[in-house]
C-alpha cells in the first residue's frame, strides 16, 4: 500500500476488512474497486464476494485479483443475498474493523478511509459508523479536523457501513432473514440499539460518492429490489406487516436473540469457488418465524397475549 505523507505513516490505524458483495453492474463494480485501490492508505484488505454474476464480470474480477487489486475473491454459485455475501467475507477474514462497501461506492479523496477512521476515533471499538451525504442536522453534531459526524442516529445508511470486531463478537453478523435484498442494515442497527451499542453517522460528501443504480437494472436480472423491500416491511395501506416488523417486535420483547441465527454456512472452498448450504437449524427457525408472522398479522386480544403465543411457537416443535 502506498502512503502519501508522514502524517499517515506516523498514525496507528486499525486493519479494515472491506468486504464488497457483488451482483453484476460490471462498470460500477470495477470503478468502485479501482477507486478503493487508488485512494486507500489505511491498513486494509479488499474482500470481494460475488453472488453469481455474469461470466464477463467474473473474468474481470479474477484479473483484478491476479494483480493484487482484490486481495480475497470468492465466487458463490448463485445469488444468496447481500447479507450472506457480506457475512462470508467477514467470517473468512477476521479483522479489527469490518466495512460493508456496496459496489456502487466510489472513493474520491486520497486517504478517505484514514479520515473516516480519524473521525470515528476511540468510539470505533464499541460502536457503528455509517455514512450520510450532505447532512444538516444541528443536533448531536461533532466537528473534527477530519470532518463532521453525528451521534445517536436512529439507523445508519448501509453503503459504507463500519463495524468493530467487538460489536460483531457481541451481536454477530447481518441477519439473513430478508432474502436477496432487504433490511439488513436497519436490522443490525436495531439489534445494536437493544444491545446498548451506540451508532454514529459521518459526513461522506467529498470522501466517497454513492453512484446508485436504477432498479430496472436489477429487474433485468430477475431481482426487483423495490418489491423485496415492500415484502419485508409490509408496504401499502392495510397490507400485512413483513418480516422486518416482526423481528422488530421480537427484539423489543426479548423473544429473539440479538445474535441472530444465520441461514447459510460455508460448506467448501476450492480456489475462488465457495459452496454454501442452508443450515438445518435455520430451517426450523424459519418455520417458527413464518408461524409467528401469521400470529403477528391476525387480531389478538392484546399485546401480552400475542407475546405469549409467539413465545410458545418459538420454543415449540416444528
Amino acid at each position: 500500500m502506498n502512503v502519501t505523507s508522514n502524517e499517515y505513516k506516523n498514525r496507528h490505524y486499525p486493519h479494515v476488512n472491506i468486504t464488497m458483495p457483488v451482483f453484476n453492474r460490471h462498470d460500477l463494480t470495477v470503478a468502485s474497486i479501482l477507486s478503493v485501490n487508488k485512494h486507500t492508505h489505511a491498513p486494509y484488505t479488499l474482500t470481494v464476494v460475488d453472488n453469481g454474476s455474469d461470466a464477463d464480470l467474473r473474468k474481470e474480477l479474477s484479473a483484478l485479483h491476479k494483480n493484487n487489486i482484490i486481495h480475497n475473491l470468492y465466487f458463490l454459485d448463485d445469488n444468496y443475498g447481500v447479507s450472506c455475501a457480506c457475512n462470508v467475507g467477514w467470517k473468512l477474514h477476521e479483522s479489527s474493523v469490518y466495512m460493508k462497501l456496496d459496489n456502487d461506492i466510489i472513493a474520491l479523496e486520497d486517504a478517505w478511509l484514514n479520515n473516516i477512521l480519524l473521525m470515528w476515533g476511540k468510539n470505533r471499538y464499541r460502536t457503528l459508523f455509517g455514512p450520510i451525504w450532505n447532512g444538516d442536522c444541528p443536533q448531536c453534531r461533532h466537528e473534527t479536523a477530519r470532518g463532521v459526524y453525528w451521534s445517536l442516529p436512529i439507523s445508519l445508511s448501509g453503503p459504507a457501513f463500519l463495524v468493530s470486531r467487538k460489536v460483531v463478537e457481541a451481536i454477530g453478523f447481518f441477519s439473513e432473514d430478508y432474502g436477496l435484498y432487504g433490511e439488513e442494515d436497519a436490522d443490525y442497527c436495531l439489534r445494536c440499539h437493544h444491545a446498548g451499542i451506540r451508532k454514529y453517522t459521518y459526513e461522506a460528501a467529498g470522501l466517497i460518492r454513492h453512484d446508485g443504480v436504477n432498479n430496472a437494472e436489477y429487474i433485468e436480472k430477475g431481482v426487483d429490489k423495490s418489491a423485496l423491500h415492500n415484502k419485508n416491511v409490509g408496504a401499502g395501506a392495510g397490507a400485512n406487516r413483513g418480516i422486518f416488523a416482526l423481528n422488530l417486535f421480537l427484539y423489543e420483547n426479548g423473544l429473539k436473540s440479538l445474535n441472530v441465527p444465520l441461514k447459510y454456512e460455508v460448506e467448501n472452498i476450492s480456489g475462488h469457488q465457495v459452496t454454501v448450504r442452508e443450515r438445518e437449524d435455520y430451517k426450523r427457525h424459519s418455520l417458527r418465524l413464518s408461524r409467528c408472522l401469521e400470529v403477528f398479522n391476525n387480531a389478538y386480544p392484546d399485546r401480552e397475549a400475542m407475546k405469549s403465543r409467539m413465545a410458545e411457537l418459538l420454543a415449540g416443535p416444528v
